[in-house]
């Protein structure tokens, strides 16, 4: 946004407002002042100054050299918790008041983990096994044993009740002895072993009985009665390996997130959990039957995210809405059901597990750009099959997001900033600051498992610590030390309303905040020449942390400043404004930029 004053010879242009990067394809002569024809390691505040991006410090240590695989912050048994795994192994980071490292236990090979909480415990696909911690041991899933039918009779038959679990061959039933039959024949063939003969109302071991030839035989006969007998026997199991396979997780029952759906196979199957008989939701208990078939089995589901009273499922290929229902069966039960039905027939998702919901509207990174999904209209907020509710966001940032490897990076919202960030492998980060609409870029930047904590951001990254990110730092810490963070602002080729006229200009002015040794280098760009003086802009704070002799102040104004510099640059059509800083010490809040023009004759051919 400018502002012009002056008389009409002489005019003062004011970038009253930063807007960040903007890598125009066409060339940057029609940016707007305060946007940037590059950056890097700068952001954009909430009012709009520009601002050395927060510097990152490790806290604490999990693994030596060993890539930190996943962080999870919740709470398991109502204790607030930061858990990680590196190495095969899960980590409690926090002790309840400051971090510490206490090794949980190993969870062996893994591949991808994925961690999620669930009625008060938290659950690990490894990608090769299924694990459970419920805040004092950690233990592989062995699975709900359903109880698949009830008044079976001797003979056999009863009312179905519950599915088989595919995380397990046990399952149970409810006999009713008629007071004289003593075999009781079980509704499967090929069991392996039975478990246990019980009473079903006092869950007492039944003694004398024996199995044989599919049938449970108990001597004397035990007497008559309803559902009074519980044997829970075991076949083999095929299925378990279906869900071990899973990398991802998502809650969603309609309204409220009672089932866990898995997905990450590299199918387009997605499995949920149910609820057992006794009405209580598990995360160990997914129904043979319990699947979700999203589109063509060509191209595989990569991602789910729960969106208002739906649950929006990604392919390569397309969106597709899962809304819940309820179906009649056979015999009458009633039975939760999924249905399917399509979104978008061309625009999805590609990077794995990497959708987020920020301010309540989904975020995907398909082909080299980033999609916002929005239902505008009245009717409803939950998407439906409209084309126009995949919006592209990303165009300012075109040049840079192409070179992303999209499918390996690693996306996160960071509510309480309002930022959005696409972390690519390489350690690049584009990071969208929604609460500004502003994007900007960050370097030697390896956010690659970050999480929030107590509205703090952190992460943790692949030479095993967790580091904070925060703006009270001004530097990255690396290998244990310092090191500068390079800071970089170039606006755009700006012809101040008038390409046709050659103009002059000797003096601008910069806003700067202060703060504890704020301190940014300006120069100037133009079509004439490419090197005119570097002027350094500084304000520091008295600040007994930060004190340094050699530059000693007792300035406590801690109102913004204008700092008046002369840089001479004559004839010229087109000028750029460049910032930059390369510091392991400084910080720098800019608040606004002047820049005194003379108009002078017309260009000449």
């Amino acid at each position: 946004m400018a502002r012009i004053t002056g008389s009409m010879a002489e005019k003062v242009f004011t970038i009253q407002r930063w807007l960040g990067m903007n890598e125009n394809p066409d060339g940057d002569t029609k940016l707007k002042m305060g946007e940037a024809a590059a950056m890097r390691n700068m952001r954009v505040t909430r009012d709009g100054n520009l601002q050395k991006r927060p510097g990152t410090r490790s806290v604490l240590e999990v693994g030596i050299d060993t890539e930190i695989e996943a962080v999870w912050t919740g709470y398991i048994a109502g204790e607030e918790v930061v858990m990680a795994i590196s190495d095969g192994k899960l980590y409690s980071c926090w002790d309840g008041s400051a971090w510490n490292l206490d090794l949980i236990g190993s969870v062996g090979n893994t591949d991808r983990p994925c961690m999620f909480g669930f009625a008060e415990h938290l659950y690990i696909l490894t990608g090769h096994e299924y694990y459970c911690f419920d805040g004092t041991s950690l233990s592989v899933v062995q699975g709900y044993v359903p109880l698949i039918a009830v008044a079976v009779t001797p003979a056999g038959g009863g009312e179905l009740l519950e599915g088989i679990n595919k995380l397990t061959g046990r399952r149970k039933a409810w006999f009713s002895p008629d007071g004289t039959e003593t075999a009781f024949q079980l509704p499967e063939d090929n069991v392996l072993t039975v478990h246990a003969v019980r009473s079903t109302a006092t869950g007492d071991p039944i003694p004398g009985w024996s199995f044989a030839n599919g049938a449970v035989t108990i001597q004397p006969a035990p007497a008559r009665g309803v559902s009074s007998i519980e044997i829970e026997w075991e076949v083999d199991n095929d299925f378990r390996d279906e869900i071990i396979a899973m990398h991802f997780a998502e809650t969603f029952n309609g309204s409220q997130d009672t089932r866990v759906f898995l997905y990450g196979d590299g199918t387009n199957t997605a499995l949920y959990s149910d609820i057992d008989h006794d009405g209580k939701a598990r995360a160990d208990y997914f129904p043979d039957l319990n699947e979700v078939r999203v589109g063509v089995a060509n191209t595989p589901i990569t991602g789910m995210i729960r969106h208002y009273s739906s649950l929006v499922a990604y392919k390569s290929d397309g969106a597709y809405g899962i809304q819940y229902g309820v179906v009649t069966l056979a015999n009458g039960n009633i039975a939760a059901a999924f249905y399917v039905t399509p979104i978008n027939r061309s625009i999805g998702n590609e990077a794995p597990g990497q959708v987020q919901l920020v301010l309540n509207n989904p975020y995907t990174l398909y082909g080299q750009d980033v999609y916002e999904w929005r239902n505008s209209g009245y009717y409803s907020s939950n998407l439906s099959q409209d084309e126009r509710q995949a919006r592209r966001i990303s165009d300012r940032v075109f040049s840079t997001l192409h070179t992303f490897d999209t499918k390996r990076c690693v996306c996160y919202d960071d509510n309480y900033r309002q930022e959005y960030y696409i972390v690519d492998p390489s350690g690049k980060a584009l990071v969208y600051g929604y609460a500004t609409d502003a994007w900007y870029l960050y370097t030697d930047f390896p956010m690659h498992r970050p999480f929030a904590f107590r509205n703090e951001l952190y992460f943790g990254a692949e030479d095993g610590k967790i580091y904070h990110v925060s703006s009270n730092y001004n530097y990255d810490q690396r290998d244990g030390e310092p090191q500068a963070i390079d800071c970089y602002w170039e606006s755009g080729a700006m012809a101040f309303g008038a390409d046709y006229q050659r103009k002059n200009s000797a003096m601008l002015w910069i806003g700067i905040k202060p703060e504890a040794k704020a301190s940014i280098d300006v120069t100037v760009l133009t079509d004439k020449e490419a090197t005119y003086p570097t002027k350094e802009v500084n304000y520091s704070l008295f600040d007994f942390e930060h004190v340094d002799f050699a530059d000693f102040t007792f300035s406590t104004n801690d109102k913004p400043q204008m700092r008046r510099l002369k840089i001479k640059a004559k004839k010229f059509i087109y000028y750029k404004l460049v910032l930059k800083s390369n510091s392991d010490n400084t910080s720098v809040t800019l608040t606004s930029a002047d820049i005194r023009v003379r108009f002078m004759g017309f260009a000449k051919g």
